[in-house]
């Protein structure tokens, strides 16, 4: 079983920005803007045979058996302008939660792997 967990990158620090700017046409335009990308991106997710655990504010977890990491990372990366995410792939939802954690720590718009077998993170570039 592989589980990937989704995250939008540093849409929290958007959000924030509209309140200090006092900026309610920004924040309703984030908010609308980023439920359209995580049910566009939850559809696709879905035709590619994976069943959504969770899907809500700018995040997705899924599970499934076979997905090709290479379309995905290519469909989010073109799909989300003017947004990006970053994506942790894992044998369990932990391992999912660290690949995640540690693309976000390197940078963002990234795809890392993590399987608690091998204890490699591996940063996956296309």
């Amino acid at each position: 079983m592989m589980y990937i967990i989704l995250d939008g990158d540093d849409i929290g620090l958007k959000i924030e920005k509209s309140f200090m700017e006092n900026d309610e046409v920004i924040l309703k335009k984030i908010n609308e803007d980023i439920k359209k990308i995580v049910d566009f991106i939850s559809i696709y997710l879905v035709q590619e045979r994976l069943e959504i655990i969770f899907s809500g504010a700018d995040g997705i977890i899924c599970k499934g058996h076979e997905v090709n990491i290479k379309n995905l990372s290519d469909f989010v990366k073109k799909e989300c302008l003017p947004y990006t995410f970053s994506i942790g792939i894992g044998d369990t939802l932990k391992s999912s939660f660290l690949a995640l954690r540690y693309a976000k720590s390197i940078s963002k718009n990234v795809t890392v792997s993590y399987t608690i077998k091998s204890d490699e993170f591996k940063i996956l570039r296309f």
